[in-house]
């Protein structure tokens, strides 16, 4: 086969205008944006080219991409999954397990179900919703507005093809394309919500919703149907505009002066090189971007690259979700959009912010209730580990029919940034990192009073909580580089550019100073736009 037109050859002699380290929804959308201007453009990408034209199944047949197979490397980078289990340090103890994180073309966007909202006002100014977590190093307001962010909202709820229907809680909201009609199930359970006094309303998804539509929540679409970072950003940037990709080439650390990032030091194949760039931006993710930061020490750099604040890594937020299964009346059909329904009537809650109340997007079966159990299981204590695995299978089967017409919802509960919840490099794990994370009794008691406010608007009967003490979403990790005006309280400005680097940009989760009630994905995009006009306003 010949070699494909978009991956880069000898990628160490030219001198890039931007190179971008991590082919995910933040560095494919500033990347995109940076070529489509002109500028010469490498991503650099740990994981497979998943949107690989060549690839592409010409009889019909899945994507291999979208089969799951197994839990080796080889399978796990196959569908676009970080290969290899990360470590932590807990409350809940010890823990080594397989985080759903992407690796690959289009990053964990390959593997999200697309719903893509946006923060709120009340987001960036947080500290008065938070009196009383007096640990907290929660900022008093974030260093841009919601109005300086809001027209990248537009821009992004557009590349990203976003549909649904306004929420009715925010006035501030735009109307948006529509979708397909609900599912008979889902529609049930609309009106049971309406009928309880909560506003929901169609969730606003990044989809197309091709004929014959999949939903794929949860892992790769081949029909470019689901909008994720590779189909609406990385690939036009290479087909369209120039820009090259480094596939399968690990980033082992960056080489630095006193104001300028010099060169990217990778690994590809065995061979290790280096690439250089005008402008490094870092798209690794919120958990390994600033490991490869604090691995990038130097004399100049003795404590890690750009963390002259001490900040990098810390402050790491990761949400938190309790899976809800709502059974409706009957045996209704369940045919349909899978990421349907949103409400906000919890978001903020007599003046303490809990979050937002959406449907998971995936189907309820014995196979998905198994793997849940499964990723559950592998983050409770060691000791406790044996005596519930012989139990998985046949609780996956039983819950499975019970189950198979409910719809399941998730809460997303705002965590805050403290700055011991922190990620460090770690040679002796798989991932080389280590997170520490200690889950706050604040945290714990707004979890609580979700699940009671919940049992009191819709009924104890109505309502199953799937899921236990420890509800820590680990999709959505954010705040480990946090931007601000404060160059000793944050580690990037108002641009997303290092404080300490002229050249060096951040532009994953890592920029959050704090994680909002929804879903992060559509503001990491919108403020990649935004950062991209930045840059190009530099010159």
């Amino acid at each position: 086969m010949p070699p494909s037109p978009f991956l880069a050859q000898n990628p160490d002699q030219p001198l890039w205008d931007v190179v971008v380290v991590g082919a995910g929804l933040g560095g494919a959308v500033v990347g995109s944006q940076l070529a489509k201007a002109g500028r010469s453009v490498l991503f650099v990408e740990k994981g497979h080219f998943l949107h690989d034209p060549a690839a592409m199944p010409k009889d019909g047949s899945p994507h291999p991409a979208s089969i799951r197979t197994g839990d080796s490397p080889a399978t796990l980078l196959q569908g676009g999954r970080w290969p290899v289990p990360i470590s932590g340090d807990t409350s809940f103890g010890a823990l080594t397990f397989h985080a759903p994180l992407g690796c690959g073309t289009g990053g964990s966007s390959t593997l999200y179900a697309a719903q893509l909202e946006r923060l709120r006002p009340l987001d960036f100014a947080p500290r008065a919703q938070h009196q009383q977590a007096a640990e907290s190093t929660l900022p008093e307001q974030w260093p841009i507005a919601y109005a300086d962010l809001l027209p990248y909202y537009r821009a992004a709820e557009r590349l990203f093809s976003v549909c649904g229907t306004r929420d009715p809680l925010d006035v501030a909201a735009d109307d948006l394309p529509a979708q397909p009609p609900l599912s008979e199930r889902d529609a049930q359970l609309f009106e049971l919500l309406a009928g309880k006094g909560l506003h929901p309303y169609r969730a606003h998804v990044g989809c197309r919703f091709v004929p014959d539509c999949q939903n794929c929540g949860g892992h790769f679409c081949a029909k470019q149907c689901k909008q994720d970072a590779g189909w609406a950003c990385l690939m036009p940037a290479l087909q369209q505009h120039g820009a090259k990709l480094l596939a399968d080439c690990e980033v082992l650390a960056l080489e630095a002066g006193r104001r300028e990032v010099q060169r990217v030091h990778v690994r590809q194949g065995g061979a290790e090189f280096a690439v250089r760039g005008k402008l490094v931006i870092l798209a690794a993710g919120s958990l390994m971007s600033p490991v490869l930061l604090l691995r990038s020490r130097s004399a100049e750099w003795p404590q890690g690259l750009a963390n002259g604040s001490g900040l990098v890594g810390r402050n790491l937020m990761l949400h938190t979700s309790d899976m809800v299964a709502i059974k409706p009346t009957g045996r209704p059909a369940t045919a349909g959009p899978q990421k349907s329904i949103a409400l906000n009537d919890f978001y903020l809650v007599d003046g303490v912010k809990l979050g937002t109340f959406q449907t998971m997007g995936v189907a309820v079966d014995r196979w998905q209730i198994f793997s849940y159990l499964r990723a559950k299981e592998s983050r409770d204590p060691k000791w406790w580990r044996p005596l519930v695995r012989p139990f998985l299978r046949p609780a996956s089967a039983a819950a499975g029919l019970y189950f198979q017409h409910a719809g399941v919802f998730a809460t997303i509960v705002e965590d805050l940034p403290y700055a011991d919840n922190h990620v460090v490099p770690d040679a002796t794990t798989p991932s080389g990192m280590r997170f520490h994370y200690r889950y706050r009794q604040e945290l714990m008691a707004r979890n609580a009073r979700y699940r009671q406010l919940l049992r009191a608007r819709l009924g104890r009967g109505q309502l199953t909580f799937l899921g236990g003490v420890n509800n820590l979403n680990y999709g959505h990790a954010c705040g480990t580089c946090r931007f601000g005006d404060d160059p000793r309280q944050s580690v990037l400005d108002r641009h997303n550019r290092a404080h300490e680097l002229d050249n060096l940009y951040v532009v994953d989760g890592s920029f959050l100073p704090s994680s909002g009630g929804t879903n992060p994905s559509l503001t990491i995009a919108a403020n990649a736009l935004r950062v991209a006009d930045a840059i190009l306003a530099r010159g």
